[in-house]
This record gives structure tokens, sequence and C-alpha cells, in this order.
């Protein structure tokens, strides 16, 4: 398999995505692949946009043929477990993503992140958690992790761990990373999580006794 995609066409292929011109970006990936059906790179983008245009089944099917032809390989193993975490497959997805987390050694924060998401949501919470704390510790800065750190704070109601976190991404504001997503999506989203706290102080409602429990900050 090649993998080469010209510098012109991947900024013309990124510009039509952002723009959300999909099928436009299709197209101009299909003229390599006519050329050239295993290029994985142009493989790779048509699993990304047919991901974005919220067509699983089709990003699903190039992502199985990068697998069967690249086997044991991380990063086809690491979409293929998102994918199945889309179509809420989880077990399909943790066995994928288990395995690209065994063969990147555990150092890949990426494939920490969503392997201790699919864990949490197949209904190991405390394991998930652990994996996703995991996932700080190598990188504290990617708003994501954070993100997801908050959300799972708040569904298990340990809402000073939840605060805390939130005034970590407000204190580290200008130093986080985002990926296919702009910082102002997690402002927005983590601004809800903060308001709803204050309104727990404001009414006095009670924390979880989680909160006594995990007081001291893991971070």
């Amino acid at each position: 398999m090649t993998t080469y995609i010209p510098s012109s066409l991947i900024d013309k292929i990124e510009q039509l995505k952002e723009s959300g011109k999909f099928d436009e970006a299709i197209r101009v990936v299909n003229t390599i692949l006519t050329k050239d059906p295993s290029n994985e790179d142009a493989l790779l983008q048509i699993a990304d946009i047919q991901y974005r245009k919220g067509d699983i089944n089709k990003a699903d099917k190039a992502t199985d043929f990068l697998n069967a032809n690249k086997k044991d390989y991380p990063l086809w193993l690491y979409i293929k477990g998102i994918l199945e975490m889309e179509k809420n497959q989880r077990k399909e997805a943790r066995k994928y993503l288990k395995k690209a987390l065994d063969l990147t050694n555990g150092n890949n924060h990426e494939i920490i992140r969503c392997y201790g998401l699919c864990e949490y949501r197949y209904g190991n919470r405390e394991k998930g958690m652990g994996y996703l704390k995991d996932a700080f510790a190598l990188n504290n800065k990617d708003a994501e992790v954070i993100y997801n750190l908050i959300q799972l704070q708040m569904f298990e109601r340990n809402y000073t761990k939840a605060q805390e976190m939130i005034s970590y991404f407000y204190s580290h504001h200008d130093d986080l990373k985002v990926v296919d997503k702009t910082l102002e999506r997690y402002d927005k989203k983590i601004a809800l999580f903060d308001k709803a706290l204050k309104a727990q102080h404001l009414f006095s409602f009670p924390f979880s006794s989680n909160d006594e429990q995990h007081h001291n900050s893991f971070h």
C-alpha cells in the first residue's frame, strides 16, 4: 500500500471538509483512489469524511479494508474502535481499542482516552475513569480529555472533582490543545457544567459521598 497524497490536494480536501462540502471532498479523494485503490491516506480521508457526514457504515467499510490489509496497525484499530462506539457496539469497540492500546504500550493518550470512555459506557465505570485519568496524566493540555473528565465526574456526582477540573480548564485555557474542534465549543459546554455546579451551591443540594472520599486532587 502507498500512502502519499500531494500536499496541494490535502489542503483542498481539508478546506472542503471544514466547509462541510463532503461530497466534493469525496470526489477529490476518489481521483486518487481511481489511480491507487489501496492508498492508505486516501482511504483514511474517505473514512473521516463519511464519519463527518454521519454515514458510519461507509466509514466502516474503508476502515475494514485498511485493517484487513494491514493487520495490527494501531491507528486503523483505533478508528475501527471509534466507529464501533458510534454504532453502540461497545463489546466490539472494546476489542479494537484494547488491541490498539496494547500495541502502543499505553503511551498514546488519545487511545487511552477512548478506551476509558468505552469501558465506562460498557459499565466498568471505575475502570473507565481510571483510564481517563491516565490519559490526563500523559497529556494534561488536551481539551477533550479535560472535558471528558468533567463530564464523567458530573455523571458520578463527584462534584468537587468536577469543579477542580473546571478550574483547571479555565486556569490553563490559553495552553489547551484541540483537534477537529474549536476551543469555543469546549468553552460553551464547560460553562454549562459550571453553571450547574453553581446552582448546586446556590440551592444547597447535597454532594455525593464520593466527594469526601475523593477530596484530594488527582492532577
